[in-house]
């Protein structure tokens, strides 16, 4: 048996199998067996499986953050293409879990935090690209940037999570986005093809 692992090997380990397998599904022992080290050594680092995953999200909400933030900085276009590539970006997290991590995240209480803090800074990011939008004249000025971000994250969200394939998402995203959009906004839409 391997003599220890790192808090980051651990944490690593059980991303993967979590996002692949569903959070409920994965048990202490697999974590423990996948790395060679003993259920204790998982023990002596966190206090039980739920302070493990709550670590796992942590580390995979600031690895995406920093992710978006940096495609942010090198995002060229218009406000209008930023925020089709934003929705991209969410479609394609959303898309590298299974649906039982979905499911699992957003219904246990005690990963409640975890979820609400991600969903706000999607909500935050995509919030700011659609106001932009609306000040450039490419977004009906009647659109409440932050009440669409919010009810089209949620919609993407339920999309993946009945089955809906990634461009069949994209699509979707597209086509609600041009609905909302001004003359303008839909030639740029429509030229993107």
């Amino acid at each position: 048996m391997k003599r220890g692992a790192t808090r980051d090997e651990i944490i690593r380990a059980t991303q993967e199998l979590i996002t692949r397998n569903g959070i409920r599904a994965v048990r202490v022992d697999e974590i423990a067996q996948t790395l060679g080290i003993s259920k204790r050594t998982l023990y002596e680092m966190f206090a039980d499986k739920n302070d493990l995953v709550s670590a796992c999200l942590d580390d995979m909400s600031l690895r995406q953050q920093q992710h978006i933030i940096e495609c942010r900085k090198r995002r060229s276009g218009n406000s209008l293409q930023k925020a089709l590539k934003l929705m991209n970006e969410y479609i394609e997290i959303l898309c590298k879990v299974e649906y039982s991590f979905l499911t699992d995240i957003r219904r246990k209480v005690v990963f409640a935090e975890h979820y609400d803090e991600h969903r706000e800074f999607w909500i935050r990011e995509l919030t700011e690209d659609l106001e932009r939008c609306r000040e450039e004249g490419l977004l009906l000025r009647e659109i409440d940037a932050r009440g669409f971000a919010e009810q089209l994250l949620g919609t993407i969200l339920e999309l993946r999570l009945n089955h809906t394939n990634r461009d069949g998402i994209r699509l979707f995203c597209k086509i609600i986005l041009r609905g909302a959009a001004t003359r303008e906004g839909i030639e740029l839409i429509d030229r993107r093809r």
